[in-house]
């Protein structure tokens, strides 16, 4: 092999060596199971949000909304989510397995919003 042809060789293979680095390095490339997960888990979050919105609404717009906010704020940290769904704020037919989720995101505002 020529000299040329193996310095030609060395060189492209360097180029996508630095490009394949860079990329998934700095760029945020992924392998398309990384961003099918990253999707997913995205979209997971975006009706975790929605769904929380909803919730807060509801709170807010209920007829006993300062002794629910007096409540809720006495509740244990860890029975927040049981408290706003007994309250049946945080009810969706459409949340499947966030019901936890939409809970406590739901009272982390409404606590945040309290006066």
């Amino acid at each position: 092999m020529s000299k040329s042809l193996e310095s030609f060789l060395f060189g492209v293979l360097l180029g996508v060596c630095v490009t394949l680095i860079t990329g998934f390095g700095f760029y945020d490339w992924k392998t398309t199971a990384k961003g099918t997960a990253q999707s997913e888990k995205d979209s997971d979050r975006a009706v975790i949000n929605a769904l929380s919105a909803v919730c807060v609404e509801r709170f807010k717009k209920d007829v006993n909304y300062d002794d629910n906010l007096k409540k809720l704020i006495k509740v244990d940290q860890f029975t927040v989510g049981d408290f706003m769904e007994i309250g049946g704020w945080s009810k969706f037919s459409t949340s499947s397995g966030f019901e936890l989720e939409i809970s406590n995101l739901c009272a982390k505002i409404i606590l945040s919003e309290a006066p």
